[in-house]
């Protein structure tokens, strides 16, 4: 998988989970609600995206390992 597309997947899972921190937004305290949501929204959509893309890239590697054995490639 290339950088380019993971990016995308990376980036497409982290606008999903919007909603949820809209709703944290409105639930949260006004003055120091603001700061602390903002610096969580980076790191956790960062690490969902990042965890998301390996998962997809072990699915994958494993999809061509059983191919080389089913073909004999080396």
């Amino acid at each position: 998988m290339n950088r380019y597309r993971k990016s995308i997947i990376g980036g497409l899972v982290g606008a999903s989970t919007a909603g949820g921190w809209l709703i944290m937004d409105l639930l949260l305290p006004e003055p120091i609600g603001d700061y602390l949501l903002f610096g969580l929204m980076g790191l956790v959509n960062a690490a969902i995206g990042w965890q998301f893309v390996r998962m997809l890239d072990r699915k994958q590697r494993k999809g061509g390992e059983a191919e080389r054995i089913t073909t004999g490639a080396h």
